[in-house]
């Protein structure tokens, strides 16, 4: 009986061995995926998007700001101010695979780019400007101006 009862709790610790170790290997290897269409909805609604007139960041708006083409990217998401009077603004975008370090170059362009224009014209938005967030999760590369743009960022840690 003893016999038999070792065996059993030897089978039993094998199999828990085995899927701890499964479990450990899909969740370092599983890639991290986000509702873009969602996440925009949530970050619209915060301020101080909410509050703000903003237009949709598109397909037009990534060539023609960012200089980023579609076939650099799957999906984008993100709102820029109507008005140039506020720098608050975010963009998330999922490039395709081995466009990554290409899209975060562009991004961290267009981001130098807002950091010197800002800092001639009003000092509190050059300072948000200058406290952005920016950074890279799998292949989302983003950029967010905001006054609570450590919280949106949280959105994607």
């Amino acid at each position: 009986m003893n016999k038999k009862v070792g065996i059993f709790i030897g089978i039993l610790a094998i199999i828990l061995i085995l899927a701890i170790a499964v479990w450990f290997y899909s969740s370092k290897n599983g890639k991290k995926e986000f509702n873009l269409q969602e996440l925009n909805t949530t970050i619209s609604e915060k301020e101080p998007f909410s509050q703000m007139a903003m237009m949709e960041v598109d397909a037009e708006v990534l060539q023609n700001s960012y200089e980023i083409s579609e076939e650099e990217y799957e999906e984008a998401i993100g709102k820029m101010p109507l008005i140039n009077v506020n720098a608050s603004m975010y963009l998330i975008i999922k490039a395709k695979d081995g466009k990554v370090d290409t899209v975060r170059e562009k991004v961290e362009k267009y981001a130098q780019t807002q950091e010197r224009i800002w800092s001639t014209y009003l000092p509190e938005q050059y300072d948000l400007v200058k406290q952005r967030r920016q950074g890279v999760v799998e292949n989302y590369v983003y950029l967010i101006i905001a006054e609570n743009a450590e919280e949106i960022e949280a959105f994607l840690k």
